[in-house]
């Protein structure tokens, strides 16, 4: 074999072993993609647990209409930020599964408790306040109406 043979044997090779580094490097990084979105969804939900807590909590204190207030909103503002992310994709499969979940079950918490919409509404300083929050609502209609009427059925037959 002449020195072209060789030659076009070596190009091969790197061509082969530059396939081979891109397929590694590109699974590593998905793997760890995975991994850090799973991550955030453990860091998100918590988030979103301790302030709905929250809510109920200064919900149930006397006199404590402000604080109410202030954790309700804070609440709000977590569900718009996550209905943003929801809404425009950039949530892995399967983080948007148990996001679209949860947001579903929030809206439908939020619908039945008077106390909890009216301080939303009244929360709305503009026509864009908590918009993607609504889109999110207009989206899973079906799914929120169902989790509401469950809820309700809920609190209207506990002793």
């Amino acid at each position: 074999m002449d020195a072209a043979g060789w030659s076009a044997i070596a190009a091969g090779g790197s061509a082969i072993a530059a396939t081979a580094s891109f397929w590694v490097g590109w699974n590593a990084k998905r793997i760890q993609g995975r991994s850090a979105d799973f991550a955030n969804c453990i860091v998100v939900a918590g988030q979103l647990r301790d302030a709905m807590r929250r809510v109920r909590d200064e919900r149930d204190k006397e006199n404590n209409e402000d604080g109410y207030r202030f954790e309700l909103v804070e609440l709000l503002n977590l569900l718009e930020a996550l209905s943003l992310l929801y809404n425009d994709g950039r949530i892995a499969a399967s983080t948007k599964k148990f996001t679209g979940k949860f947001l579903e079950e929030a809206v439908g918490w939020i619908n039945i408790d008077h106390g909890m919409a009216t301080l939303m509404r009244q929360s709305m300083t503009g026509k864009d306040t908590y918009q993607e929050l609504k889109k999110f609502e207009r989206r899973r209609k079906a799914g929120i109406r169902n989790l509401s009427r469950l809820y309700r059925d809920r609190r209207d037959t506990q002793p």
